[in-house]
């Protein structure tokens, strides 16, 4: 893509060699920007104006002061400096030379109008000076340059922003995306997790040092899939289903990879390739009782052309425990099981009524004739009882002789 650039003059020759940490910047500079070298892990330096004032490092309050502060040496930007000598205090290389940078010039790559939620963008930037790549003498590893995402109500994207996060940050170092270490191209890599919508893309270096601020207005639109788990039963695990949005890809490029984590901590990869419509992930090989949780990525190609990475939005699924099969109803012989009464399917209903109320009365009569007896019975018993009770004993007479 193409790159737009920024250029940060600076006036004033290459090197200004530094006498007992001081140096002179003459009237009429507009900008100086320059690097102080100093002891490997020792602090920043403090510069000393010409009126005595001082600029610490972390401490700029003025907008016209831009300060990166790395591991060995201080990159520092004045806009519009007091002219006369200045002093840098400090740990400062005894070898040291106040190096300018004249015509510095930071290109950036723009970011693509229309982006997806989820995607993965590789950005870069460029840095020169001279109209050439620094070398590595005071090379700059890291800008502390950033790319933002900022959502404002106002649709001209004004005032203060509603929502605001940071994608990236800029590095040449030769890790991540960063392809080649001091190459002089400057990579970020940026992971678009906000919502869909318009944004302004903001690109800046916190410290000022060579770009103050560089926005671009952008669309954030949806996920280009339907991503869903589909359940294939109690003892199976699920299967991934992607419904592809063919007006926004080519659903022959869609590929998808990722794993399956479960709650102790087993990982199972797997890859899937699109079709037309629909992509479909078997999973069922995943049978252990448990929770799981599934991560993975989307690679595709846009209907513009452009080459897509995406992070799809992380599922979860249980595999429960078979429930415990019913228990099966007792086998009952015929004999037992043999009804009293055998339909005979020409048989009227009425007659089968008649036929057990009949049945039913002499039951009633037979169980009433016995408690009739059983009554009679006892009646029986208690009045020879009584009788017995009534009978007079007989009388002794004791003037009867005896015998």
């Amino acid at each position: 893509m193409p790159f737009s650039a920024q250029a940060s003059e600076v006036f004033g020759p290459s090197d200004v060699p530094l006498l007992d940490n001081r140096f002179r910047i003459d009237y009429g500079v507009k900008e100086i920007s320059f690097i102080i070298k100093r002891q490997p892990g020792t602090p920043s330096v403090i510069l000393v104006r010409p009126d005595g004032s001082k600029l610490y490092a972390g401490r700029v309050q003025s907008p016209e002061v831009g300060w990166l502060s790395l591991d060995d040496q201080d990159v520092i930007t004045i806009r519009h400096p007091m002219a006369g000598p200045w002093q840098a205090i400090g740990a400062v290389d005894p070898a040291n030379r106040v190096r300018l940078l004249s015509d510095v010039q930071l290109e950036m790559q723009p970011l693509p109008q229309r982006l997806y939620q989820g995607e993965y963008l590789k950005l870069g930037a460029r840095l020169r000076i001279d109209g050439a790549v620094p070398d590595r003498s005071y090379y700059l590893t890291d800008l502390g340059m950033t790319v933002r995402l900022q959502a404002f109500n106002d649709p001209q994207q004004q005032g203060e922003p509603v929502f605001e996060t940071e994608l990236g940050r800029y590095l040449d170092d030769g890790k991540g995306l960063d392809e080649v270490p001091a190459d002089g191209m400057l990579t970020a890599e940026a992971k678009l997790d906000a919502p869909a919508g318009k944004y302004r893309a903001l690109i800046s270096t916190g410290n000022q040092v060579f770009v103050r601020a560089r926005g671009q207005e952008v669309l954030l639109y949806p996920l280009p899939v339907g991503y869903r788990v589909q359940s294939q039963g109690e003892r199976q695990g699920p299967s991934l289903v992607l419904q592809i949005d063919e007006d926004e890809l080519d659903p022959a490029s869609v590929a998808i990879r990722g794993e399956v984590t479960s709650n102790t901590g087993a990982h199972t990869p797997f890859t899937g390739q699109g079709g037309e419509g629909e992509l479909k992930v078997d999973l069922s090989r995943l049978t252990q009782v448990g929770k799981y949780r599934i991560s993975a990525e989307l690679f595709a190609t846009s209907r513009s052309g452009r080459e897509l990475r995406i992070a799809l939005p992380e599922k979860s699924f249980d595999i429960y425990p078979a429930l415990a099969p019913e228990p099966l109803a007792p086998v009952v012989s015929e004999a037992v099981a043999a009804p009293a009464f055998e339909e005979d399917p020409g048989t009227p209903l009425w007659v089968w009524l008649s036929a057990g109320l009949g049945t039913l009365a002499l039951v009633l009569a037979g169980m009433g004739f016995m408690l009739w007896q059983k009554r009679r019975a006892f009646k029986r018993a208690m009045a020879a009882q009584q009788a017995a009770e009534s009978k007079p004993e007989p009388v002794l007479d004791l003037n009867l002789p005896e015998q």
